[in-house]
């Protein structure tokens, strides 16, 4: 017998035996719908820690790729100033080869 069942029978009746022979078909029932509530209840609990886990375990993928997608933003933006740097560079070194040909050619 369920126990919150068996102490409320208690309360009234003083002990499990002392129910009234008219009474234990309803107890029966009521017996029956306190163990399907513990076993509904056990089943929710279980599926929340199921999802609870697939969402954690999806959080952690997903602040993994960030990161990875972080670090792949940070080269590319490396990589883009050097080849502004590049860039600059050639144009500096193409103005002063133009200067050199200018003062050689006067």
């Amino acid at each position: 017998m369920h126990k919150t069942l068996e102490r409320q029978i208690n309360r009234i009746y003083g002990s499990v035996d002392q129910i009234p022979e008219d009474a234990k078909p309803l107890v029966h029932i009521i017996d029956k719908t306190y163990e399907d509530y513990d076993k509904e209840h056990d089943l929710i609990e279980r599926s929340l820690e199921i999802s609870s886990k697939e969402l954690t375990e999806l959080n952690e993928k997903l602040r993994n790729e960030i990161e990875a997608t972080e670090s792949r933003a940070k080269k590319l933006e490396d990589l883009n100033e050097m080849m502004i740097d590049r860039e600059i560079k050639m144009v500096e070194l193409k103005k002063e080869i133009k200067e050199l040909k200018e003062e050689k050619s006067n």
